[in-house]
C-alpha cells in the first residue's frame, strides 16, 4: 500500500514539475528582440560586409585583378555604401 502511494506522489510530482516548467523557466532571450536592436545588428552585420567588400577590392587592386577605372568604381561605390550604413547606425544612438 506505501508503495503505491509513493508511486501516485511521484506520478504527480512529475505532472506539476511538466505542468509548471514553462512558467518557471521563462526567460528574456525567449522574447522577440527589441526592432531597434534587431535593425542594430542587422546595419552592424551590413557593415562588416561592406568593409570586408572594401578590403577584397582593394586587395584584388594591388594583385593587378582591376584596372584603375574599375577599382574607382567599385571602390567608391561600396565606400558610400559603408558611410551610409555608418550614417544609419549612428541615427539609432547608442547601443
Amino acid at each position: 500500500m506505501l508503495a503505491g502511494a509513493l508511486i501516485v506522489a511521484a506520478v504527480a510530482l512529475v505532472v506539476v514539475a511538466a505542468l509548471a516548467w514553462p512558467l518557471l523557466a521563462r526567460r528574456d532571450d525567449a522574447l522577440p528582440p527589441e526592432p531597434a536592436a534587431e535593425a542594430r545588428r542587422a546595419i552592424e552585420e551590413d557593415l562588416e560586409r561592406s568593409l570586408r567588400a572594401i578590403r577584397e577590392i582593394e586587395m584584388d587592386h594591388r594583385a593587378g585583378n582591376l584596372s584603375e577605372e574599375d577599382f574607382a568604381e567599385l571602390d567608391g561605390a561600396e565606400r558610400a555604401r559603408a558611410v551610409e550604413l555608418m550614417r544609419r547606425r549612428d541615427e539609432l544612438g547608442p547601443g
